[in-house]
C-alpha cells in the first residue's frame, strides 16, 4: 500500500481550515441561539401584551388569548371565549356555538356538546342575521329536543331571512306534520322557493297537489312534475311513475310505472332504483325477479335509510339470497335511531333472537321508540306481545318518499 506524505505547509493549510470551520459553526450556532432568544424575548413581550389588553377589555384579544389554549388547557380557552362573547365580539360567539354544539374532544379536559349552551350562542348570532345559526337552532330542536314547534319557528326565521332550503323545509312541514298542517302555508312557501329559483321546490308543489287531503289535484300535480322534469329534476321520473301505478290522474298502468321508474334508476336516482328493485320483488310491471332486486338493493346499500332496510328485509326473509338472520340484525341496526321501519325489525329481532340473544326488555324499548316515529307495526306489537296500547296512539303523516 503506497503511503502519502503531507509536508508541514500541507498539514498546517489543514488545520487552519478546521479550525476556521469550526469558528464559523459556532458563529452560526450563537448567531442562532441568539435569534431563538430575542424571538421567544419577542413572543413573551407580545404575549404578555396580549394577556394585558385581554385583562382590560380588549375582545379581540381576548379571543386570541383563548386560541392558546385550545388544544391545552379548556377551562382557560372557555373562559375568554365568554369574556370576548360577553362583549358581543362574534367571532367568539360563534367559536362558543360551535364548541357546544359539536363538543370538542382534542382539547384538555375534553369539551362536551351542551345543547342549552349552544342554542343560547347560536341565538346570539341568530339576532345578528346569521342564517346557518337559525337553521342551527332549528336542527338542535327537531333532533335534541323533539320540538316540532320551536324548530318550524327557527325555520321560518331562516325562510324569512331569504334561506332557500328552508323556505323548501317549512312548506314541507306544514304540508305533512298533522298538529300543524296548513295547504295555504305550505303551498305559499313552496312558490316563495320557486320564485328563487328552487327546482325542488317545483316537485313539491306536486306533492302537496297530490298528497294533501281533500286538496288533491291530480291534473296539477302531474302538470308541476313534467316542469319539474324539464327544469333537471329526474326525481319527478319517480313520480309519474308513481301516479301510473296507483292511478291518480294517469291511467293506472304497472307496465309504464316501471318505465317511469327505469327512467329514474338510470339518471341514478335512488329511491328510482328503490322502486324498480320493488318491483321485481313483487312483479309490478316487470316479471318477478328476486335476485335482480337483492342485487340492485346491494348496490345502493349505503345511499338511503330506506334501501338498507330493504336489503336488511332481503336477509331477514331471504329474499333473493339466503336468509341471515345476522346480516339482517346488522343492517337494521346500522341504521339511524329515527327510522321507525327499522326500530321495529330490530325489536322483532330482540324478542325472538334472530340474529342476537333473545332480550325481550330491548325489544320493548325499541317497539316504544317506534311508535313515537309512528310506527303502526310497532304499535301492534306491543299490544300482541304486551298487551300495551300507546296512550297517544298513532299519528298517521302522509308524504311521498
Amino acid at each position: 500500500m503506497r503511503n502519502i506524505l503531507l509536508s508541514s505547509s500541507q498539514t498546517a493549510t489543514i488545520i487552519v481550515f478546521c479550525v476556521l470551520c469550526a469558528v464559523v459553526l459556532i458563529v452560526l450556532f450563537v448567531t442562532a441561539l441568539k435569534r431563538k432568544i430575542r424571538f421567544k424575548d419577542k413572543e413573551e413581550r407580545t404575549k404578555d401584551k396580549l394577556l394585558k389588553a385581554a385583562e382590560a377589555g380588549d375582545a379581540k384579544a381576548q379571543c386570541e388569548i383563548a386560541h392558546d389554549y385550545r388544544y391545552s388547557e379548556s377551562g382557560k380557552y372557555l373562559y375568554w371565549l365568554e369574556k370576548a362573547a360577553a362583549q358581543d365580539f362574534e367571532e367568539a360567539i360563534r367559536t362558543l356555538a360551535d364548541e357546544y354544539n359539536y363538543g370538542n374532544e382534542y382539547t384538555n379536559p375534553p369539551i362536551k356538546k351542551d345543547r342549552e349552551k349552544a342554542i343560547f350562542f347560536l341565538s346570539k348570532l341568530a339576532d345578528k342575521g346569521d342564517v346557518e345559526a337559525m337553521k342551527d337552532c332549528a336542527l338542535l330542536y327537531a333532533v335534541e329536543y323533539n320540538d316540532e314547534t320551536k324548530s318550524l319557528e327557527w325555520q321560518e326565521k331562516a325562510a324569512n331571512a331569504g334561506d332557500v332550503e328552508s323556505m323548501e323545509d317549512v312548506g314541507i312541514a306544514y304540508s305533512v306534520i298533522p298538529e300543524i298542517k296548513d295547504f295555504e302555508k305550505s303551498e305559499y312557501w313552496f312558490r316563495k322557493a320557486i320564485d328563487a329559483g328552487s327546482i325542488n321546490a317545483i316537485r313539491y308543489m306536486g306533492d302537496l297537489y297530490y298528497y294533501f287531503e281533500d286538496k288533491e289535484d291530480y291534473f296539477k300535480a302531474e302538470n308541476l312534475y313534467r316542469r319539474a322534469l324539464s327544469a333537471g329534476d329526474n326525481y319527478a321520473y319517480v313520480r309519474l311513475g308513481d301516479m301510473c301505478k296507483e292511478g291518480k290522474g294517469l291511467s293506472k298502468d304497472e307496465t309504464a310505472a316501471f318505465e317511469y321508474y327505469k327512467k329514474a334508476a338510470d339518471k341514478d336516482e335512488v329511491v328510482g332504483k328503490i322502486r324498480v328493485a320493488d318491483c321485481y320483488i313483487n312483479g309490478v310491471g316487470v316479471a318477478r325477479d328476486e335476485k335482480k332486486a337483492f342485487e340492485i338493493l346491494s348496490e345502493i346499500e349505503q345511499k338511503s335509510i330506506l334501501s338498507k332496510y330493504l336489503l336488511g328485509l332481503c336477509y331477514f326473509n331471504g329474499t333473493g339470497t339466503e336468509r341471515d338472520y345476522g346480516r339482517a340484525f346488522k343492517l337494521f341496526k346500522e341504521s339511524p335511531g329515527y327510522d321507525k321501519n327499522s326500530l321495529n325489525k330490530l325489536g322483532e329481532c330482540y324478542y325472538f333472537g334472530y340474529g342476537v340473544e333473545a332480550d325481550k326488555e330491548e325489544a320493548y324499548k325499541l317497539w316504544r321508540k317506534a311508535v313515537e316515529y309512528n310506527s303502526e307495526q310497532a304499535a301492534e306489537n306491543l299490544k300482541k306481545y304486551f298487551n300495551e296500547t300507546p296512550e297517544n296512539g298513532i299519528k298517521e303523516v302522509t308524504q311521498g318518499d
